[in-house]
């Protein structure tokens, strides 16, 4: 079967479950299903959090906050074709996006973490590329209780965006508050906090406290296993570029007033707190809680608005289901790109190439993970017959990727055919989803 022809069935079974509601979400407060690209990502930094095997913040949360949404977005497509929308889910900390879904899933672009908080800071909401709907700087604050009246907002920040940048190695010590007037406090020098790297896109200073974090490494999740590295293979794919100096203020904490120092980046808002446990002084602000906040409840955007529908979930499913399909279907177009990209590979191997060992140890590992994401799901009885079908795609999934790593660990050819025969047996099993 042609790839075209492949993509149409399994853009179909995509196609099949999505729906443009008028209202906004009702399913907001309900955890959602991890498909296999957010999983993947999700681990690597919130895996050993979670099994506590690490002593850090989370940088996305415990768990999604909703099922998937899918959001209007001028260049949204399903491989080259467009359908104006693209695939997100919200955590605590932030959004994942995925805008080209038919894009290649091992590319570390393919997954992106929302520029939320510069849309929170500006109030211009992005549904393009260069599409934006403008609205007030957000009154939300930045960190601390939500309803703490005297914390500073993102609206607050909004007028620190042009302020010059601390010198790189001086100590800091200016402070701001809600109403934004900035001032300095010389106490502040004991912390020993100082202004360490100078990013001239935006011409802002990132404190050394965050600095440090965003180059820390630690216990990651990363093919199948926990090991240690970088939290983050660029410092800046977690947080963006900073959008303003760090400020020190005093923000409410569970009602106890806490002094804090606060750096707003187009992705996040770190905060360094002094006196919380080692690995906590350091933590990623609820920016995905303050932006859902935001653009469902305050502006309102789940409704149809500018010409634009915004789809909150799957065609006549039931609340039982939803789960269980932000799991799969996306799943399933990421593996039909990776079959697509993993054939020739295989047609022409070539254990001397590093770049082709390389090239087929990333698809590998991620045909490991999707397995996994089919494995953990639970189907509701009414998508019993649907599940029984990932159950064999899964067993052919298993077992050549186990022929696959022996071939590439020992070079026998008879388990590079094993491994092609069991894809191939994969691929037939999903091109019947389509069907």
């Amino acid at each position: 079967m042609t790839r075209r022809v492949r993509w149409s069935l399994v853009s179909l079974l995509l196609l099949s479950f999505l729906v443009a509601l008028p209202s906004a979400p009702t399913q907001a407060a309900a955890s959602g299903g991890l498909n296999a690209a957010f999983q993947r990502t999700w681990n690597r930094t919130d895996r050993p959090v979670a099994a506590g095997r690490a002593n850090r913040t989370w940088m996305w949360g415990p768990q999604a906050n909703t099922h998937v949404i899918f959001e209007p977005y001028a260049e949204g497509s399903i491989h080259n074709q467009s359908y104006n929308y693209r695939l997100v889910q919200y955590f605590d900390k932030t959004r994942m996006e995925i805008t080209d879904q038919g894009a290649d899933p091992v590319n570390p672009w393919y997954v992106t973490n929302g520029l939320l908080a510069k849309e929170l800071i500006t109030g211009k909401v992005q549904v393009g590329d260069n599409r934006f709907l403008d609205f007030s700087p957000a009154q939300v604050n930045v960190a601390g209780d939500a309803n703490d009246p005297n914390g500073p907002t993102y609206a607050t920040f909004n007028r620190l965006m042009g302020f010059s940048p601390v010198p790189t190695g001086w100590v800091i010590i200016q402070t701001v508050d809600r109403a934004g007037n900035v001032g300095a406090d010389q106490a502040l020098a004991r912390y020993n906090v100082t202004a360490a790297y100078y990013v001239r896109e935006t011409n802002h200073t990132v404190a050394s406290v965050f600095w440090d974090f965003m180059n820390s490494t630690g216990t990651i999740y990363w093919d199948g296993q926990f090991q240690q590295g970088p939290l983050f293979s660029n410092p800046f794919y977690a947080t963006g570029l900073p959008l303003t100096e760090a400020y020190w203020t005093t923000v409410l904490v569970g009602g106890v007033p806490k002094r804090v120092l606060v750096q707003v980046f187009e992705r996040r808002v770190l905060t360094y707190t002094p006196d919380n446990p080692p690995g906590w002084r350091v933590e990623a602000g609820n920016v995905g809680q303050h932006y859902y906040t935001w653009r469902y409840e305050q502006l309102g955007l789940g409704r149809y608005s500018y010409g634009w529908q915004d789809t909150q979930g799957y065609s006549g499913a039931r609340d039982s289901e939803l789960s269980y399909l932000d799991a799969v279907v996306p799943t399933i177009l990421q593996l039909s790109t990776i079959f697509d990209s993993l054939q020739p590979l295989l047609q022409t191997p070539n254990l001397g190439s590093q770049h082709w060992y390389d090239d087929t140890t990333s698809r590998l590992q991620y045909i490991q993970d999707i397995a996994e994401t089919f494995r953990s799901i639970t189907p509701p009885p009414s998508l019993g017959t649907l599940h029984s079908r990932l159950t064999l795609l899964t067993d052919h999934l298993d077992n050549g990727a186990r022929a696959l790593r022996a071939f590439l660990d020992t070079g026998d050819p008879g388990f590079l055919r094993t491994a092609a025969a069991e894809f191939a047996a994969a691929m037939q099993v999903l091109q019947s989803l389509g069907s």
